[in-house]
């Protein structure tokens, strides 16, 4: 546990690690979210990408079509998550998910994308988070993200 406080402090004392993410929110005490700064701008969509520390580890899928057991759960500690927000149509769709190991996003080591065969073929909760839905203003999420993205 004391190399991962000193990790942790190491890495929150270097500015370059940090430059460009801006404190979101902490999704209703959960997690400690940020933005990168500036959002990218694409034309119709706009893309905005966070980054999310968890208090605890959570699980995410790994898909290996030729195992034996085909998808495996894995832990992992932070996460950075790519959307398309479009403002006039007021919709939102996750393109991209990395996971890392580590709280502050230095070892990734599984992605998943819109486009990934496990993904477009799934029906599964997980999967169905990279369907374009909607905006849902009720969620503290949403609300920040279009406040974000949508100035």
């Amino acid at each position: 546990m004391p190399k991962y406080l000193l990790v942790l402090l190491v890495s929150a004392y270097q500015p370059n690690l940090w430059a460009g993410w801006v404190y979101f929110t902490n999704n209703n005490h959960g997690s400690n979210d940020y933005y990168y700064s500036p959002v990218e701008d694409k034309g119709k969509v706009k893309v905005l990408r966070t980054f999310t520390q968890l208090p605890v580890d959570a699980k995410v899928p790994f898909h290996t079509p030729k195992a034996v057991v085909k998808v495996m759960l894995y832990n992992y500690s932070s996460e950075q998550s790519t959307y398309e927000i479009n403002c006039q149509e007021q919709s939102i769709q996750l393109v991209e998910r990395i996971f890392y190991r580590d709280m502050v996003g230095k070892v990734p080591f599984i992605t998943h994308k819109v486009k990934d065969t496990f993904i477009e073929q799934s029906n599964s909760e997980f999967a169905r988070q990279f369907i374009k839905t909607p905006l849902h203003f009720e969620d503290i999420r949403h609300y920040r993200m279009h406040e974000v993205v949508c100035k």
